[in-house]
């Protein structure tokens, strides 16, 4: 080992990079979930307008489901935007788990996205695909949020990510159509009543 190695020293270095990436995620946090709230809110409320009365379920449109994807894969884009500036000039272990994190987001939605045409192969009724297509993208977004406050103590992403999994577990027994009407109230909604609450909370520390 150097003798120019002082293990005290780099511990401290870790912890300020550390609590600098706490810090961009903090101040940033709000553009993230306001890009998944639209995208859960525009994308699932458009669908529920679709298949709001059908009986039986069929399911939503091409225009609809492309329509959802989209504004998904923009929310993704925005959230690993938003990772790889709070990381940037960061050496070492957080730029690896900045890294990880960020491709964490595009590897899960795109197994979401494969497991989802998998499913329609086997030739799944159609409300099984609806209740999956719906809850899917909230428990993909409520465990990175809950990964990413694990690895850098925002203590937000913790309750949001929470929030996300119980929306997800308990919409798909409100059936297909309900679902989407619950994913798109409490699970968008509630990402946007948040984003605002935490715009407000910096403005007021910022005067």
């Amino acid at each position: 080992m150097s003798e120019d190695f002082d293990p005290a020293e780099a511990l401290a270095l870790l912890q300020v990079q550390e609590d600098r990436v706490r810090v961009a995620f903090d101040t940033r946090l709000h553009e993230q979930l306001g890009a998944w709230g639209v995208a859960l809110l525009v994308g699932l409320g458009g669908i529920w307008l679709q298949v709001r009365g059908q009986e039986p379920y069929v399911g939503p449109g091409a225009a609809s489901g492309i329509l959802f994807s989209v504004l998904l894969a923009a929310a993704a884009a925005v959230t690993a935007w938003r990772t790889q500036q709070a990381t940037a000039g960061i050496a070492g272990a957080s730029s690896w788990q900045g890294g990880l994190y960020g491709a964490g987001w595009a590897l899960g939605f795109v197994g979401y996205f494969a497991i989802l045409g998998a499913i329609a192969r086997a030739d799944a009724p159609p409300p099984a695909i609806g209740v999956f297509a719906t809850c899917g993208p909230l428990l993909i977004t409520g465990l990175m949020y809950l990964f990413g406050a694990a690895l850098w103590g925002v203590r937000p992403m913790a309750a949001l990510g929470a929030w996300l999994v119980l929306v997800a577990s308990g919409a798909g027994f409100a059936g297909p159509v309900g679902a989407v009407l619950v994913g798109a109230v409490l699970g968008g909604g509630g990402l946007l009543v948040a984003a605002s609450w935490l715009l407000m909370a910096r403005r007021r520390a910022m005067t």
